[in-house]
């Protein structure tokens, strides 16, 4: 016969087991409950202007940062100071403008990830000062991260356009150095055999002298 004091340890376990699938639960459905912005509003204000300086970097120390100089020219700052490629400089600073908004949540920071943020994204637009983007986890629809705007609410911001600007800490925008052209090495003359180029001497003769001797000459 099973004692009293069983039935309740059972029950006890029972419960907490009931409980434990009831908050797994809870905390599914809060992660894919998200207001929707209207119309995927843009990120940064237009009116801000063009960016001038940006600067990406990883939980993990990876940094890469560009900025452009007095003559309005993209160089690198990090992970050195060098050139930078105009181009990629250029198209890293129209992502920023390109970035979306695609909704807004209200989680806690430890489920999305934005405790501890695997990036942070820096932007300077002229005299307007800077912005500070926390990236977190991505979407469990893996259509956007998690991400907070100068200490701004909870958004998720469209993946594609944050892909970029992340893949820039595996490839910053170095200036493509061109590699130069080798020169023909020159092939060397063929040296004439003893066969063929150098006469071989003439056979010795034989000439009598004034007292019929005969004496051996050769012709060279």
């Amino acid at each position: 016969m099973i004692r009293r004091s069983t039935w309740i340890v059972l029950v006890v376990l029972l419960a907490m087991i009931g409980l434990s699938f009831y908050l797994r639960d809870r905390q599914t459905r809060e992660l894919a409950v998200a207001t929707p912005t209207k119309g995927m509003a843009p990120l940064f204000d237009s009116g801000e202007g063009d960016p001038t300086m940006i600067k990406v970097e990883s939980s993990l120390g990876l940094v890469v940062q560009f900025s452009r100089n007095e003559d309005g020219k993209w160089v690198l700052d990090a992970p050195e100071e060098t050139e930078a490629d105009q181009a990629a400089a250029e198209a890293a600073a129209t992502q920023i403008g390109a970035l979306r908004v695609l909704s807004t949540v209200a989680l806690a920071p430890d489920i999305i990830g934005l405790d501890t943020p695997d990036y942070t994204v820096t932007v300077a637009f002229g005299d307007s000062g800077e912005h500070k983007l926390l990236v977190g986890a991505i979407t469990p629809i893996q259509d956007g991260y998690y991400a907070q705007l100068d200490g701004g609410p909870y958004r998720v911001v469209d993946k594609f356009g944050l892909d970029e600007l992340i893949g820039l800490l595996i490839n910053p925008p170095y200036l493509a150095t061109p590699t130069p052209r080798a020169s023909p090495t020159p092939v060397a003359s063929a040296t004439p055999s003893a066969e063929a180029g150098t006469p071989n001497a003439s056979p010795p003769t034989a000439t009598p002298n004034s007292q019929g001797q005969i004496t051996a000459t050769s012709t060279p």
